[in-house]
């Protein structure tokens, strides 16, 4: 999980900046922004399945 957290900081970064932005100001993202950023959920969802099963 630290390999995961350390290899995508910036990206999850990038999320956690989108959620706080997103309560107050509206930012329109490209769709390689989007779809890069999904991408990295989509591994961090499945380590955390891994983990938990």
């Amino acid at each position: 999980m630290k390999k995961l957290l350390s290899k995508f900081s910036v990206e999850l970064g990038s999320l956690e900046d989108a959620y706080i932005t997103s309560r107050y100001a509206v930012r329109d993202y490209s769709p390689e922004e989007t779809e890069g950023q999904k991408e990295v959920v989509e591994v961090v969802r499945n380590a955390i399945r891994e983990v938990i099963d």
